[in-house]
């Protein structure tokens, strides 16, 4: 395995100018890329034109879970659909790659636009922060006693998709149950038991969405993170989930160096 320390004994070199690192070097670096990730692009290209030292240690960071991780190959991919369809985060270059890879691990059609129908749930997440915000402010202020009853059937079916519900989901319920009760009908239809995808595979996707760093739920992973648990995932898959993400902040990278070298081009 290459690392940054292996690949670059000399990184300082790179750090106080754009330095060319030798074909041999970038050579290895490509090679390794291929190999570990399964592909190499033009962004990849031109980062090594910057700093090579930080193609290397992306390297290390976003190959350590698919290779010493618990998660499946066609998992790994489905969940990278998901983070890369998020409604916070739209990266179709990733949608694409990741589809691809995920359809030579097996994945359908069906199963990946499941996905992006799971991430799409997401969106809840606006009224549960109303919700308990308001709770909060003004106590009881939408709530009513002529409810209760449906309150307390809309909870019954909280559980049943989704688990104990947390305290942001009792605020949600109680100011409003029709209205969850219709998000609950959505969130069913998405990952529900008649789903392509099993219950603890939609909740570890589901997971992935709420975790991403566009998205940061702690209510939406601390759900999904219990169900996925209640539905038999093991407490390293969680995990790995987490970690399985985490180099998705290269992409504030990868988004702007095309625009930034276009433009250094244009102004020369």
């Amino acid at each position: 395995i290459y690392t940054a320390e292996t690949l670059f004994p000399y990184t300082t070199l790179f750090r106080s100018k754009a330095t060319m690192p030798s074909e041999a070097t970038a050579s290895r670096i490509r090679e390794s890329f291929k190999q570990r990730r399964g592909y190499w692009n033009d962004d990849w290209e031109r980062l090594m034109h910057s700093n090579p030292a930080y193609v290397a240690a992306y390297l290390e960071l976003s190959a350590y879970t698919s290779e010493r991780g618990s998660l499946s190959p066609k998992m790994r991919e489905l969940i990278y659909v998901a983070t890369n369809c998020s409604p916070t985060h739209f990266f179709e270059r990733g949608v694409r790659q990741h589809a691809r890879f995920a359809r030579q691990y097996g994945a359908s059609l069906e199963e990946l636009i499941a996905v992006a129908m799971i991430v799409s749930t997401v969106g809840v997440q606006t009224y549960l922060l109303g919700a308990a915000a308001l709770e909060e402010l003004v106590p009881g202020a939408l709530t009513s006693s002529d409810h209760q009853a449906h309150v307390k059937a809309v909870h019954s079916r909280h559980l049943q998709l989704l688990g104990a519900a947390l305290p942001e989901v009792n605020a949600a319920i109680n100011v409003d149950p029709a209205f969850y009760e219709v998000w609950l009908n959505f969130a069913e239809a998405a990952m529900g038991a008649n789903g392509l995808l099993s219950p603890k595979d939609s909740h570890l996707i589901a997971l992935a969405a709420y975790a991403q760093c566009t998205q940061l739920s702690g209510p939406g992973v601390r759900q999904h993170m219990r169900a996925a648990l209640a539905n038999g995932a093991t407490p390293n898959e969680i995990i790995d989930v987490c970690k399985l993400i985490t180099s998705m902040g290269v992409h504030a990278v990868v988004h702007p160096v095309p625009v930034l070298i276009d433009e250094w081009e244009q102004l020369s």
